[in-house]
């Protein structure tokens, strides 16, 4: 049996044993109500798949060798990073040595917002937040689509992984996105002796490297002379040497489509993370605008779309159907079904692939089931932690099977 084969036999026990929700207890639990049997990844086009993602993929669990980047992006489902964190453990462990580092992420906790449990911010210093959601918020915004403002002289944040139920996530360079002109505080590594120290003006970040692997981090904040006015935080990336996935989480609570065209600097920041597939779910902030305009919703996807495009012309794309929702607890979200049409229409457009969440969940109502079996909350909008669990496990699950009908037939020497 030759290199070649082992490979495509690997690849196939991969696929059948962690991507078959049915018949793996340990991925996906059974409900009734969920809808398995849709739970794929629909392509319109016979042509179309995720034929560079999944060839990267391909070539990470059988050599070990390469780096992928995916960022997921939406609004409070995401900023959680429940649901994301989901998907970034099954990726990073569905083979050995996946784990390619944390990647993007944003320190919350500044901003005075909500953060992921699993790492844990620290401050000193006033600090404000400004996201690209609220509109009487002014400020500049980067991919993060938040941003956390200092104007006191000296101030600090540290971040700590808090090391239960998560991948160790190491890093042995930092890259800190903020303004880099004259009119910008002092950066200052605190938490450890780094080997360098570049500045990238034309992305907007500073990077710290290290010749050994770090688990925390911690910066001073200050202020120099008197041209300097504040200093603007638009995120952190906690990158290293290993191979692996990277799965970035982009998720502002509130964020609408039309939120994330008021980030200036995203095309500038996206540069750092060169995304291989972005998985959009944008959309339920949308559907609740009293205002929602079907052409405008797919109009600001478009301009996304094409600000990736601009940055990675590889790029793929997966669109995400609304979660089922209500208005005031009493009224099934109807608008719903024209996310679905819009989605469907941006995926043939953009020859990406489309995930129906709405009906894998059970369609229009099918929240109030997921809250009566303990999986949503009260407000009829937002899942609780193991139903945002139950949503990666079931996309990680479409994804795979997508990946598995990619593979080569071994039998027949050819692709599916």
């Amino acid at each position: 049996m030759n290199i070649k084969t082992i490979a495509i036999l690997f690849s196939l026990f991969v696929c059948l044993n962690l991507a078959n929700s049915q018949t793996n207890p340990h991925l996906v639990k059974l409900y009734p109500f969920i809808n398995y049997d849709e739970n794929v990844i629909d392509f319109y086009n016979d042509t179309v798949s995720f034929n560079n993602f999944y060839s990267k993929f391909d070539t990470l669990t059988t050599s070990g060798k390469g780096k992928i980047n995916i960022i997921q992006m939406g609004g409070s489902h995401i900023q959680a990073d429940i649901w994301s964190d989901q998907l970034r453990k099954k990726f990073q462990t569905i083979s050995p040595n996946l784990n390619g580092g944390r990647g993007f992420l944003f320190p919350y906790k500044l901003a005075k917002t909500n953060n992921p449990h699993y790492y844990n911010i620290t401050y000193t210093g006033e600090w404000s937040g400004y996201r690209n959601s609220v509109g009487k918020h002014q400020s500049t915004w980067g991919v993060s689509g938040i941003t956390a403002t200092t104007i006191d002289s000296l101030s600090s944040f540290k971040l700590v992984f808090r090391g239960d139920d998560t991948p160790f996530y190491d890093f042995n360079s930092i890259k800190v996105f903020h303004d880099t002109d004259s009119s910008s505080y002092c950066l200052e590594l605190i938490s450890d002796t780094c080997v360098s120290i570049e500045v990238n003006k034309e992305i907007g970040y500073t990077e710290f490297k290290f010749d050994k692997y770090q688990t925390q981090l911690e910066f001073r904040i200050y202020k120099t002379d008197s041209f300097q006015t504040h200093f603007n935080l638009y995120g952190l990336s906690l990158d290293n040497d290993d191979n692996g996935i990277v799965y970035n989480s982009i998720g502002v609570n509130g964020a609408s489509t039309a939120s994330y065209l008021r980030t200036q600097l995203f095309t500038h920041h996206l540069k750092a993370i060169n995304p291989d597939l972005v998985i959009f779910c944008i959309g339920i902030n949308d559907a609740f605008d009293p205002s929602f305009c079907a052409k405008c919703y797919e109009n600001n996807y478009d301009t996304l779309v094409a600000w990736i495009k601009s940055v990675n012309p590889n790029c793929e794309f997966l669109f995400v159907s609304n979660t089922d929702s209500y208005y005031k607890r009493k009224f099934p979200n109807k608008r719903a079904f024209e996310v679905q049409n819009v989605m469907i229409n941006l995926a043939k457009k953009h020859q990406a692939g489309y995930y129906d969440l709405l009906t894998v969940m059970g369609g229009l109502g099918s929240i109030k089931t997921w809250e009566r079996n303990g999986l949503a909350q009260k407000d009829k909008i937002h899942l609780n932690r193991n139903g945002y669990i139950m949503l990666g496990d079931l996309m990680f699950s479409a994804l795979m099977k997508e990946y598995g009908r990619s593979l080569p037939n071994p039998s027949e020497g050819g692709a599916k």
